[in-house]
């Protein structure tokens, strides 16, 4: 999947819409603006794994393919570092299936697709999602096309009317289908040695990123305007190597 480079001025414009947004919204309004491929789909309505795709070559060319954060242990509450590489992640992107076949399980034929974030943001605004097996259950529901049972010919689209071992084979079936959707890293805990898993938030990186550059970006623009007269738009105008010199200068760094 191409992504295209993001000019500063887009990096700012982004950084301004997308401080107050939410999750959702933030990882869609960043992968829509790399978004270079020939889909017709917008991202909103693709499988969640192809955004993060977008999202992990995004801080691939802002910040190279390492990813490190820290996460609080929740036996000790102590930090437990770690960290992943976008590059290695990105291998797993041609095994996303985008039009999966129907699932056959139980004497059940189930036809779903994979979540969207589109399907994301619906489920957030529901009440009580905020609860793990609901926000699940209402996710399933969504992608859930239709299901027969072989005993009826009578078709239905209702996720809830499947018995829980055709529902965890549908869970199951869904998180092959898109690797990329939900990234857990297992960690353990230097301090108590207690083993955890932790989300990997692709999102979250990404935004980090174009959150710093957005800051430098400021920075930039404010000693050369101060010491050149030059306007925003014409500091954001000069590529970034003319741009690095230039506060070099003022810096004393360059001679």
């Amino acid at each position: 999947m191409a992504v295209r480079a993001l000019l500063s001025g887009e990096v700012l414009g982004l950084w301004d819409e997308c401080r107050d947004a939410s999750r959702e919204e933030r990882a869609l309004a960043l992968a829509a603006a790399v978004d270079d491929s020939a889909d017709s789909l917008p991202p909103a309505d693709r499988p969640v794994g192809r955004v993060t795709a977008l999202l992990l070559r995004l801080h691939q060319a802002l910040a190279g393919a390492r990813m490190a954060a820290t996460v609080s242990c929740p036996g000790c509450r102590g930090t437990v570092e770690f960290a992943a590489s976008a590059e290695a992640l990105l291998g797993l992107e041609d095994k996303i299936v985008d039009c999966p076949a129907p699932l056959l399980h139980g004497g059940y034929e189930v036809v779903w697709r994979c979540p969207s974030y589109r399907d994301l943001q619906a489920v957030a605004e529901q009440p009580g999602a905020d609860d793990p097996d609901l926000g699940a259950a209402l996710l399933l529901e969504r992608c859930v096309l239709s299901l027969r049972h072989e005993e009826s010919a009578k078709a239905s689209a209702r996720g809830a009317d499947l018995p829980g071992a055709v529902r965890e084979a549908l869970t199951d079936a869904m998180a092959a289908a898109d690797p990329l959707a939900d990234l857990l890293v297992d960690l353990r805990c230097p301090d108590c040695e207690l083993e955890f898993t932790a989300d990997l938030d692709v999102a979250a990186f990404a935004w980090a990123e174009v959150e710093c550059r957005g800051r430098q970006l400021l920075l930039d623009v404010d000693a050369l305007a101060r010491s050149y007269g030059w306007s925003e738009r014409e500091v954001l105008a000069l590529s970034e190597p003319r741009r690095a010199s230039y506060v070099r200068i003022l810096t004393g760094e360059l001679p």
